[in-house]
């Protein structure tokens, strides 16, 4: 159980990927794995119990010292900590669906406000989208979960909703139906819910958590790593870009996947895309790790996935017809045993979609994983915006 200390005193500090890459902190604390893959954190030779923060991190240890890691159920509150055993804030991505860990890591349900958007979450902590009844009123929420106002075409249907979210005059027909607890009450299966024609609004930095796959041997097993997880929006009305060179007659286009159809006019940011590249190559040697290679096929992709959400209009390591990235890999016969995916946006500068990744724990860990020896940046500019992809690889 975490104590007035723990809701005190949180701060960011960088994850390490794996825990065998945490050194000992001293003579008198170090972390210990056991022969059955476990860890424990040794204090004075003595193994922790309960939550402790270690370098700015919090952990948590079962009776017997083992550290624990997914879903913890503590004191009547749900918390999730990863698979390097840190405890998680902001958005998560567990398998598929998102929650929000508030800043002490508790689980919210109801309705979320984060960065200037509304979201709403059941009384399981999953975060809905659609057209959803909350307590007798009915809202819509687009692909990304953010709650809708003005009007907005769901289906081949326009309705309008207030500015508290609440739909006024004709009502669409709810896909789900939820009481005053968050509970649901009703589902209706025969309603369509197509979103492909809502907008995500421009708002500032709405930032979520980090979705990576890992494969290992020939039983592909891919987990969601949920650390402030790989949204990361970041409008401005500002326009000084730093990104001076771009390709206007480069092709996104890679052979051997779909090709997308283009509805908006798309500029490859060349310079961007080596500029962050430097940056991220130049934390790593600070670290004493060795700097990621551009690889060539992994560049293709994150092109490929940037120009893919700008031509259809969403932000999601999940395409809208239910692929990913590493769906895109194994087409190309692309060879790896871990993975992960970065991506961002923003509308006035896309350098600066380095600094929305390094100020993420999620993504950041990603940026300095040591498994990591290849990576693809992918900066494309359309429909208003600038748009990132970071692939890695091993």
């Amino acid at each position: 159980m975490k104590n007035a200390f723990f809701r005190k005193i949180i701060s960011a500090g960088v994850v390490m990927s794996t825990l065998g890459t945490l050194a000992p902190l001293g003579v008198s604390a170090q972390w210990k794995q056991s022969n059955d893959n476990t860890w424990s954190y040794l204090d004075c030779n003595r193994a922790v119990t309960g939550w402790k923060n270690i370098s700015g991190n919090w952990y948590c240890f079962d009776s017997n010292g083992k550290m624990k890691t997914g879903w913890i159920y503590d004191n009547g509150t749900w918390y999730y900590n990863a698979n390097s055993g840190s405890m998680q804030t902001g958005w998560v991505n567990v398998n598929g669906t998102w929650y929000y860990m508030d800043a002490n890591g508790s689980m919210k349900t109801g309705w979320i406000y984060s960065n200037g958007l509304w979201y709403y979450a059941d009384s399981t902590g999953a975060m809905q989208t659609g057209v959803v009844k909350v307590s007798g009123k009915t809202y819509y929420l687009n692909n990304s979960g953010a709650m809708q106002i003005g009007n907005v075409k769901i289906g081949n249907e326009t309705y309008t909703f207030a500015r508290n979210g609440q739909a006024i005059g004709n009502i669409p027909t709810a896909n789900k139906e939820f009481d005053s607890n968050n509970k649901l009450i009703n589902t209706n299966n025969s309603v369509t819910n197509n979103t492909s024609t809502v907008k995500v609004p421009s708002t500032n930095s709405d930032s979520t958590n980090n979705n990576s796959s890992v494969s290992t041997g020939e039983n592909k097993i891919t987990t969601e790593n949920t650390k402030e997880d790989t949204k990361i929006t970041n409008n401005s009305s500002t326009s000084n870009s730093t990104g001076s060179s771009t390709n206007n007659n480069a092709s996104v286009a890679v052979s051997g996947l779909p090709a997308i159809s283009q509805k908006y006019s798309v500029t490859i940011q060349d310079s961007a895309e080596q500029t962050i590249l430097k940056l991220m190559n130049e934390k790593r040697v600070e670290a004493g790790l060795q700097p990621l290679t551009m690889d060539n096929t992994l560049l293709s992709v994150a092109r490929y996935k940037s120009d893919h959400m700008i031509q259809n209009n969403y932000f999601d390591h999940t395409n809208p017809d239910g692929t990913k990235w590493t769906t895109w890999l194994k087409a190309l016969g692309y060879n790896y045993t871990a993975t992960a995916e970065n991506i961002a946006y923003n509308s006035y500068d896309p350098v600066e979609l380095f600094n929305q990744w390094w100020n993420s724990s999620g993504h950041r860990q990603n940026m300095m994983n040591p498994s990591y020896t290849k990576v693809g940046v992918g900066v494309l500019y359309g429909n208003g915006k600038y748009m990132g992809t970071q692939e890695f690889s091993n």
